[in-house]
């Protein structure tokens, strides 16, 4: 009985200490660890700036506690709620022309003058979120980069009063433009990057198009778009799709009530059950008559490819909220830019990228080295 005790003993420890260890580690090694792919168009320039980028070269260890798509919105989630607030130099209030009211918050600013030639990193937050949600971003930037970073907060986010009951979940390039315009006149002399995240992406990237050779931005990189998205919001993973949705009430209807509760299309707005509902339906507090002409006005595939701006883009397959799908279909026009460089990879679900035991963001280090190269490259 005591020689069988032990054998049991032995066999049990083996397998919960070797076997399925072992097992774990080779899955991982397998099927999570890869290097990033690249897609782009074959210029010079293109080429130049891959080379000046040894991350793309790597492999990215996803962080091995927590490869999983779903742990990593959970753990960024978790992470951002049980942070302490970001305190920022100062956060101005701006007064669009019809009353609506956006807001500019800056980091990196003290004891700085208005003739500084340091560069700034323009941020286009979440969907419903606001400065505070990419807290993170800001001091990976700051202490990775030493540069200024700003964050456009979009009317209606954070802790912005409404001004006039008009809101549109991806932004306003009408808006946006008054934005860089007042940081312009603040540092006249600092040089402009611009760095979306998720719908900010979107709101960057309809900006880039719009403006052509004139936009401010020396370069711009965006995380995880989703491209076209009167398509994108109807192939999200159906839990975020009903989350997302009920997430955007309570963000937007629920605490913009007094406002927004006497526009037509409200209450049809507020029984939305998920966020391609709440999407098609958004157009009369957005200021437009029609979904399709809110689309139009919103949607950045529709002016995407006139980007000349230098671009970096970033997607995950196994991003459960921005698809795959939603990148494949894009490819083709992404490739033909001259100066845009797609990065897939593997993993890192949506905006978080995680590596390392301690679950630092890859993307962030992505990102500043890019800025980076640039920049010197531009005052070489």
């Amino acid at each position: 009985m005591f020689e069988l005790n032990s054998m049991v003993s032995l066999l049990l420890y083996f397998f919960l200490f070797v076997y399925f260890p072992t097992l774990f580690l080779v899955y991982y090694f397998r099927e999570v660890v890869a290097r990033p792919t690249v897609h782009c168009s074959a210029s010079p320039w293109n080429a130049h700036a891959i080379a000046s980028l040894p991350i793309l070269s790597k492999a990215y260890y996803p962080t091995i506690w927590c490869f999983n798509r779903h742990l990593m919105l959970i753990l960024i989630l978790l992470r951002d709620y049980y942070s302490k607030p970001y305190v920022y130099d100062s956060i101005d209030e701006l007064k669009m022309p019809d009353g609506g009211i956006t807001g500019i918050a800056w980091s990196g600013t003290k004891g700085l003058s208005g003739n500084t030639e340091t560069p700034i990193a323009v941020i286009f937050h979440t969907i419903s979120g606001d400065e505070q949600d990419v807290k993170k971003t800001v001091t990976n930037l700051r202490n990775r980069l030493g540069w200024i970073v700003v964050v456009c907060i979009r009317r209606g986010h954070g802790n912005l009063s409404l001004g006039t009951p008009v809101i549109n979940t991806m932004g306003s390039t009408k808006d946006l433009k008054i934005q860089l315009e007042y940081i312009q006149k603040k540092f006249p002399n600092s040089p402009l990057y611009g760095f979306g995240l998720s719908a900010g992406s979107g709101l960057l990237a309809r900006y880039l198009g719009e403006t052509g050779r004139k936009s401010v931005f020396q370069a711009a990189v965006a995380i995880s778009p989703a491209y076209d998205i009167e398509k994108a919001f109807h192939r999200i993973h159906p839990v975020y799709n009903r989350l997302m949705g009920i997430r955007l009430i309570k963000y937007f209807l629920d605490k913009h009530y007094e406002s927004l509760s006497q526009i037509p299309g409200y209450q049809n707005l507020a029984q939305s059950k998920s966020i391609v509902e709440f999407q098609d339906r958004l157009h009369l507090i957005a200021g437009y008559e029609t979904s399709e002409e809110y689309y139009k006005e919103s949607n950045p595939i529709h002016v995407i490819k006139n980007i000349k701006t230098a671009l970096l883009v970033l997607n995950s397959e196994d991003d459960p909220i921005c698809v795959n799908l939603n990148v494949l279909e894009n490819m083709h026009w992404l490739e033909s830019l001259p100066k845009t460089i797609l990065v897939k990879t593997k993993r890192g679900s949506h905006i978080v990228f995680y590596e390392g035991l301690f679950a630092k963001s890859w993307s962030d280090r992505l990102v500043c080295d890019y800025f980076k190269h640039i920049h010197e490259s531009r005052t070489l």
